[in-house]
């Protein structure tokens, strides 16, 4: 309609303004046949990337390029120093982020509507919702896609940030920088193990991690147009293994310092630079737990079946103490009860002249 009332102001600026000639009546049919090509122009904008914008939203891609994303990092209440380093970490590393307070997971009816909502308010399609439970022992991950999920839980072990790495001033990547996001086989989908019958959860993780990972060329505020990172994402044991990589390039020449003219080597054999990568951190290991088919809730799709929680494991530590320590005890009294069979004991023996009981009593 805005369309049509448009055409309707032109074309009355056009029409010569006659006081003896009256106006005639317009049909909106004509008008809006007339007038096709300026609402597409106006409905359809051609995108950047190469997609096509219907309304303002982008419908497709030509090039493979990714729709624009941008990810909720918050934690809640009860992390440790660690964890909000990881935070910070995580925030620095990928620029489509928007990092929140502390959220208060103890309020009745949990937290899967707030999480959502504030979702909803700063236009994030991800969340990325670290909890902390037993004052901070126990780190888990949440991953979704909201309003409509899914959601993946993963436990968070082997936790390093980039300030336990002992990388001091190694790490110099360019803040606002893209990084390369590497799978390995395990979740290529034409691999040996994505072939295997039950491991299609493999495929939906991947495609939550490319969504938190990959950062989109355009669309993102404070951008750079770099690469100087990789980020690894390694699928061993049942685990998935999270590693970060400086791309460092060195000039390719060496100068020899025993020479009074000193002469430029070249190391590589192309003359390219040399490319080695550095280990900047964080680290992370992940061991998903289960998928639940909507944004916080919902039916389960997938449940990890070898999964043992820290709690299982830290219970199973005090049993292993507590039966070493009655297995002394048993052995003490039994040691007790074999010198009172044999009249070894205190009050089996007979008191002589020079005991001490008869010489003091």
């Amino acid at each position: 309609m805005a369309s049509v009332y448009k055409s309707i102001s032109k074309k009355k600026q056009e029409r010569p303004v006659d006081e003896d000639i009256d106006d005639e009546d317009i049909d909106m049919e004509d008008m809006l046949d007339e007038d096709t090509s300026d609402s597409d122009e106006d409905d359809e904008d051609i995108d950047e990337d190469g997609g096509v914008a219907v309304n303002g939203q982008k419908t497709g891609s030509h090039d493979g390029t990714m729709p624009k994303s941008r990810v909720l990092m918050l934690t809640s209440r009860g992390v440790t120093h660690r964890h909000r380093y990881l935070l910070s970490d995580m925030t620095a590393l990928l620029p489509h982020t928007h990092k929140e307070n502390k959220l208060d997971t103890k309020k009745s009816g949990g937290y899967n509507m707030l999480l959502n909502s504030l979702a909803e308010l700063h236009s994030c399609n991800v969340i990325f919702f670290l909890e902390a439970r037993k004052h901070g022992q126990d780190l888990y991950l949440w991953l979704a896609r909201p309003p409509n999920g899914p959601t993946i839980k993963f436990s968070v072990t082997n936790l390093h940030t980039t300030g336990e790495m002992g990388t001091g001033f190694s790490g110099n990547c360019l803040k606002g920088g893209r990084g390369v996001v590497v799978f390995d086989k395990s979740f290529n989908e034409k691999g040996p193990e994505m072939g295997q019958n039950g491991t299609e959860y493999r495929g939906l993780i991947r495609e939550m991690l490319r969504k938190v990972f990959c950062v989109p060329k355009r669309g993102v505020r404070g951008v750079k147009p770099f690469i100087d990172r990789i980020i690894g994402v390694f699928g061993v044991d049942g685990k998935i293994w999270i590693r970060v990589y400086e791309i460092r390039e060195s000039d390719g020449t060496q100068s020899k310092k025993g020479d009074e003219n000193e002469k430029q080597v070249v190391k590589s054999k192309d003359g390219l630079p040399d490319i080695s990568l550095v280990e900047i951190g964080p680290r992370f290991v992940l061991t998903p737990i289960v998928i639940l088919e909507g944004s916080f809730g919902g039916p389960v799709i997938y449940e990890n079946k070898e999964y043992v929680s820290p709690n299982q494991v830290r219970r199973d530590v005090r049993l292993q103490k507590a039966s070493r320590y009655a297995q002394r005890r048993d052995t003490q009294t039994d040691h007790v009860a074999k010198k009172s069979t044999l009249g070894l004991g205190r009050e089996g023996r007979k008191r002589d002249a020079l005991d001490t009981r008869e010489v003091f009593g």
